[in-house]
């Protein structure tokens, strides 16, 4: 049996063809409720769905006071689960000071390298985030003050490449 959430995701899934038949699916995990949410949710569609799981990737940041607990959390989680995970420590901020970009920038473009590694490592052709429809939201108005035109306010795309957003029909607060 599957819940409401269940079903908003499955048909997101089929709507954008996010996970066809035979793909194989990297979760990317930081240790937040969405990305467990995103974990548990594909777990059991992927029982019933034809797509497989290829494990999980964490890259710590090193940003927050938290990063080695989550860490650890990532790790126990798979362990317990019975999923690889691939895990990476990145000095971010040094990173962004030698290029001259933002930290947010910066640990985007860190992570998003990251897992397409852990993607062709593990033969995932899928990479699910856990964007949500919160981010989705959060990420028009911020375009919006920044002054973006029409053209330029186009939300989170739900696939981009290998990069699947599996939650973008879902509110956090449902996740939670």
């Amino acid at each position: 049996m599957t819940s409401q959430l269940h079903q908003r995701v499955r048909k997101t899934i089929d709507r954008y063809g996010l996970c066809p038949p035979g793909s194989h699916v990297l979760i990317a995990i930081s240790g937040g409720s969405d990305s467990v949410a995103l974990l548990f949710l594909l777990r059991d569609l992927a029982e019933n769905g034809k797509f497989t799981l290829a494990g999980l990737a964490h890259l710590n940041h090193g940003l927050r006071p938290t990063a080695e607990r989550d860490e650890r959390f990532c790790r126990d989680l798979a362990d317990r689960l019975h999923l690889r995970i691939a895990v990476k420590k990145e000095d971010v901020k040094g990173y962004a000071r030698g290029r001259n970009l933002s930290v947010e920038d910066a640990a985007r473009r860190i992570r998003y390298d990251f897992l397409e590694q852990v993607a062709a490592a593990f033969g995932a052709d899928r990479i699910a985030v856990g964007h949500t429809q919160d981010d989705q939201a959060e990420t028009l108005l911020l375009k919006l003050i920044r002054g973006a035109g029409l053209t330029g306010l186009a939300g989170i795309r739900p696939r981009r490449g290998r990069i699947i957003r599996p939650l973008l029909d879902a509110r956090r607060c449902d996740l939670r």
